[in-house]
């Protein structure tokens, strides 16, 4: 049977819940997900004491590895306290004072994990006043964000012709955790089954970071599937106007009412019109296909993860006066992936080389322009996958499209693939868990 034509996905924020057994069980459905709050225990002693310096500790180190932005201080040493106010370090001779923030409480307004502030309602900081921000950005369902296509569809005129490949569409998110605070869900995604035309389709994922990357991710999915209608419309190379819709939509970020000096996205974006399967993306969000041959299921990768360390985008970062580096730990090790910093300072501490927003780190060679792959699709294509990086942390591109065609449909899938990847979280990081956000599309070959 046919699928429906489109839906327009968003996710929000979760808050922890209460520590009842009977509501726990009540909750694990997969449409919520619970997690117990951090007991709060007295100190009593140096014991005591030393084992909760352990526990910061940990929280501290994993914050570094796994956060796209962390605090430093001013040698580069990660804070233990996400709250820590941030010493502004001295500028030195020759260096334009414009370079850096205006201020150490500016600052650390901006780089602590804001959205896991105790402090803030609801994790969300918005500079300009109640719903000014929040109106440009959507997305407020707690917990867990589930969907298969809709009703809605984004210009697709009656009378043209249906694709001659039939989709199957689902889309699903899931709030990460870290015990004793709220947990603001900064992934979204859209997926349109049929958009502008009958024969073309949209999906995409955003993971954003910074204190205001939910803001950022959600304006995206708002805005950039209908700033590309008037691209991929008059713009016959489906690659440039991919570009200029990811371009313009960084732009209208920065004329936002968001904050977006330190805060940005991710972005992983299909489009298909026909067999032609084009992808364009900035970050570390990332598509695979399942291809299935004579020898089993393959990986195919459609995106390669923009880290700073390549050597193409590390050299733009030095051209522009930035710093590729790793942060340091108390006793000088390395810890936690390669970051770009300005020159003279340990901000911003973005962990990929290309974002939409993040204005600060386009200062010193970040940018929005993102990079393409192009495929034409055969009947051993079966599906596409697009996630944000709390799926792809401990899930290799092979894994994923093992457990999606172990699976009988597109909801089934993402479902597995997304609960997969929040257990192993909870493995690897003793209860710390990323947001989760992917979008499974089976394709239906018409039979010759």
């Amino acid at each position: 049977s046919s699928v429906a034509v489109g839906v327009l996905m968003g996710c929000g924020s979760s808050q922890p819940e209460q520590a009842d057994q009977e509501r726990g069980a009540q909750q694990a459905d997969v449409k919520t997900h619970s997690r117990q709050q951090a007991s709060e225990q007295p100190c009593n002693g140096d014991a005591e004491d030393h084992g909760e310096e352990t526990a910061a500790m940990k929280k501290q180190n994993t914050r570094a590895r796994r956060l796209s932005y962390v605090t430093a201080d001013a040698n580069g040493v990660i804070q233990a306290d996400p709250n820590v106010i941030v010493q502004k370090p001295v500028t030195p001779p020759g260096v334009p004072v414009t370079s850096l923030p205006s201020s150490a409480n500016t600052r650390a307004r901006r780089l602590s994990y804001v959205t896991n502030d105790p402090n803030q309602p609801g994790g969300k900081v918005n500079p300009d006043g109640p719903g000014s921000a929040e109106e440009e950005a959507e997305g407020t369902m707690p917990g867990v964000v589930e969907g298969t296509a809709g009703d809605s569809q984004l210009h697709a005129p009656t009378g043209t012709a249906q694709s001659a490949i039939r989709l199957h569409v689902a889309c699903m998110s899931r709030a990460g955790r870290e015990p004793g605070f709220k947990k603001t869900n900064q992934d979204n995604c859209f997926a349109f089954e049929k958009y502008i035309t009958e024969d073309q389709s949209l999906f995409g994922a955003m993971d954003g970071h910074g204190p205001h990357g939910h803001l950022v991710s959600g304006y995206v999915k708002q805005h950039l599937p209908i700033i590309l209608v008037q691209h991929l419309t008059t713009e016959k190379n489906v690659e440039r106007a991919l570009t200029s819709g990811f371009v313009e939509v960084d732009k209208s970020l920065g004329n936002s009412r968001i904050d977006c000096e330190f805060s940005g996205s991710t972005a992983v974006v299909s489009y298909l019109k026909g067999k032609t399967l084009t992808t364009a993306w900035v970050g570390d969000s990332r598509g695979v296909m399942g291809r299935l041959t004579e020898q089993g299921w393959e990986a195919i990768d459609l995106t390669n993860d923009h880290k700073p360390t390549t050597p193409e985008e590390k050299a733009r970062i030095l051209r522009s006066n930035g710093r590729v580096e790793r942060l340091v730990d108390e006793v000088g090790q390395p810890m936690g992936p390669h970051r770009v910093w300005l020159q003279y300072a340990w901000i911003p501490g973005l962990a990929m080389s290309r974002a939409l927003g993040d204005v600060l780190a386009h200062q010193v060679g970040v940018i929005s322009e993102p990079d393409h792959s192009v495929v034409e699709l055969t009947k051993q294509d079966q599906f596409i996958v697009l996630a944000s990086d709390g799926v792809w942390e401990f899930i290799s591109s092979k894994e994923a499209v093992d457990i999606i065609a172990q699976c009988a449909t597109a909801e089934e899938a993402c479902r597995q693939l997304v609960d997969e990847a929040y257990q192993r979280w909870l493995t690897e990081e003793e209860g710390v868990v990323d947001d989760i956000t992917a979008v499974v599309v089976r394709f239906s070959h018409p039979a010759e």
